[in-house]
C-alpha cells in the first residue's frame, strides 16, 4: 500500500513539472496574441478643375431652306427636280395645270371625240351632216382657245441650293399649298438642339462644345454655339440653340444625329476624392474616414457636389492635404487605429 502511495505522488509530481517549469528555471507566463489593425489604403486630398457636363441630343439642319408648295389647286405635268440635285434660282422646277383648265380641256375633247363619232356615221348629203361638221370646227376652236388662254401654272425655283426632299412625282394631283420639294443651302448646316431653361447660361453663344456624330462617332468634333434662340417654350421649359461644327471636311446632310456634350459646371479649385471613399448612413448622411498622423481613422460627414470620371467634389467637411480612406474603409468605425501598406509593420 505505501509502494502504492509513493508511485502515485512521483508521477503527480513529473506531472506538475512541465507546467510550473520553464528551461530557464523562471516561472511561465501566457503571452497574449497581438492584435491586427486593419489594413487601409489612402488618398491626400487634392484641388483640382473639375467640369461637369450634360449630354444633348441635336439634329443635323440648314439654317437656310425653302418648302416649294403648289400655288394652285392641279396636276403637275413636269417636274424637274430629284433629291441631291442642285437647283438653281429664278428656274421652273415644276408645272402645274390648274384643275380649271385641266377640266375645261377634257371636255372640249370629249365634245370633239362626240362629234367626230356623230360626223362619221351621218349621211354626207343629209343637212346634219353639214350641221355636225360646223359644230366640229367650232368644238376645235374653243379646244385652242382654252389651250391657248388657260396656261399652265409654272413653279419657279426660289433660291440656289440641293433638292433634300421630293415630295411629289410628275403626274400627282396636288392643292394649292401642298409640298413640292424641299431646297436646302447646304453651306447653312447646323445643329440643332434645345436644352432646359435651367441651364440657360450654359450655352452662351462662341462657347465650344465637345460633339459626337452617330455617322462618325470614331471622329473627335469641336462645335460653337453660333446662336441662342430669344424665347423659351412654354411647353417644354426648353430654349433652342444651334451649334456649328468647327474644321469637318466629311460629308454632313440634314437629318444626322449628333450629341453635344454641354458644359454646366466649373470649378477650378474643387476639393475632389475618389468616388469610392464616400460611405451613406441609412439616413442619406454622407461621410468618409480621414487618417491622421497618428493613423487614427476618423468619421467625418460631408457635403458632395458634381461627380465626374469617379471623383467627387467636396464642398464641405474635410481640407486639402488631409489623407481618407479610399479602400477598407466598410469595416472601420470612428477613432480605430488603422494600418496602411507602406507601414503595416510599423503599426502592429
Amino acid at each position: 500500500m505505501e509502494r502504492i502511495k509513493t508511485i502515485f505522488l512521483l508521477s503527480a509530481s513529473l506531472l506538475i513539472v512541465p507546467i510550473s517549469c520553464r528551461n530557464d528555471g523562471g516561472s511561465a507566463q501566457v503571452q497574449p496574441q497581438a492584435k491586427r489593425l486593419p489594413l487601409v489604403s489612402i488618398q491626400s486630398v487634392q484641388t483640382g478643375r473639375m467640369i461637369s457636363y450634360i449630354d444633348i441630343t441635336g439634329t443635323i439642319e440648314a439654317n437656310i431652306l425653302t418648302e416649294v408648295t403648289s400655288p394652285v389647286n392641279g396636276i403637275i405635268t413636269e417636274l424637274h427636280a430629284r433629291e441631291n440635285q442642285r437647283t438653281v434660282k429664278d428656274r421652273i422646277i415644276a408645272v402645274i395645270s390648274p384643275n380649271d383648265r385641266v377640266a375645261l380641256i377634257a371636255s372640249n375633247q370629249l365634245g370633239i371625240e362626240e362629234l367626230e363619232k356623230r360626223l362619221s356615221s351621218s349621211d354626207p348629203d343629209a343637212p346634219e351632216h353639214e350641221y355636225l361638221a360646223a359644230e366640229l370646227n367650232k368644238a376645235r376652236g374653243n379646244l385652242k382657245y382654252a389651250l391657248e388662254m388657260y396656261q399652265p401654272v409654272p413653279v419657279i425655283c426660289p433660291m440656289n441650293g440641293v433638292v433634300t426632299s421630293r415630295w411629289v412625282e410628275e403626274g400627282s394631283q396636288v392643292a394649292a399649298r401642298d409640298r413640292i420639294v424641299t431646297i436646302s443651302d447646304m453651306s447653312s448646316l447646323v445643329i440643332k438642339a434645345e436644352v432646359n431653361e435651367k441651364y440657360f447660361e450654359a450655352v452662351t453663344p462662341g462657347r465650344r462644345v465637345p460633339v459626337v456624330l452617330n455617322a462618325y462617332s470614331a471622329d473627335s468634333l469641336t462645335g460653337v454655339i453660333s446662336l441662342v434662340y430669344p424665347s423659351v417654350s412654354s411647353d417644354s421649359r426648353s430654349v433652342k440653340f444651334d451649334v456649328r461644327i468647327q474644321g469637318f471636311s466629311k460629308k454632313l446632310v440634314p437629318g444626322m444625329m449628333a450629341t453635344l456634350k454641354i458644359p454646366v459646371y466649373t470649378n477650378d479649385k474643387a476639393l475632389m476624392v475618389n468616388d469610392d471613399a464616400i460611405l451613406t448612413t441609412p439616413d442619406n448622411r454622407k461621410f468618409l474616414f480621414v487618417v491622421g498622423s497618428d493613423s487614427i481613422a476618423q468619421q467625418r460627414f460631408i457635403r458632395s457636389g458634381v461627380t465626374v470620371n469617379g471623383q467627387t467634389e467636396i464642398t464641405d467637411g474635410i481640407r486639402e492635404g488631409e489623407n481618407v480612406v479610399i479602400s477598407g474603409q466598410e469595416a472601420l468605425r470612428n477613432n480605430v487605429k488603422v494600418a496602411m501598406p507602406s507601414t503595416s509593420k510599423n503599426l502592429k
